[in-house]
């Protein structure tokens, strides 16, 4: 006796996954580690700038230390918003990515103008 087996309507075939997932998390990760970098090095520059404090009126060399580390902070973190924005207009990474850029510049141009220090 043999059992005949009914038959088996086909599937439609498989959808082939996009490879925008992938192509989109790369481009993400290509911006985190680029954002991360930027975001280091300002806050790295911001941070020296605040610990550089004056001996008094006379020291000059402090006064143009913190100009040049406010400045440089100030350009990284101003150089890192546009990537910022982009990535997450973009949708390659979330819209918390924009804030340390805004802290750092934030204070690094507190530095340069309200706290800086008197002579």
């Amino acid at each position: 006796m043999t059992v005949q087996q009914a038959p088996q309507p086909s599937q439609p075939p498989q959808p082939q996954p996009s490879r925008r997932p992938q192509a989109s998390r790369a481009k993400g990760v290509v911006c985190a580690v680029l954002l991360v970098t930027g975001f280091l090095v300002a806050g790295a520059a911001t941070g020296i700038a605040y610990l550089s404090n004056p001996l008094g009126p006379w020291d000059h060399q402090a006064y143009d230390h913190i100009r040049l580390f406010g400045k440089l902070g100030l350009s990284f973190a101003l150089l890192t918003a546009p990537l910022a924005v982009l990535a997450a207009a973009r949708r390659w990474l979330r819209l918390w990515w924009i804030v340390p850029c805004a802290v750092a510049a934030m204070a690094a141009w507190g530095r340069l103008t309200v706290f800086f220090p008197a002579r």
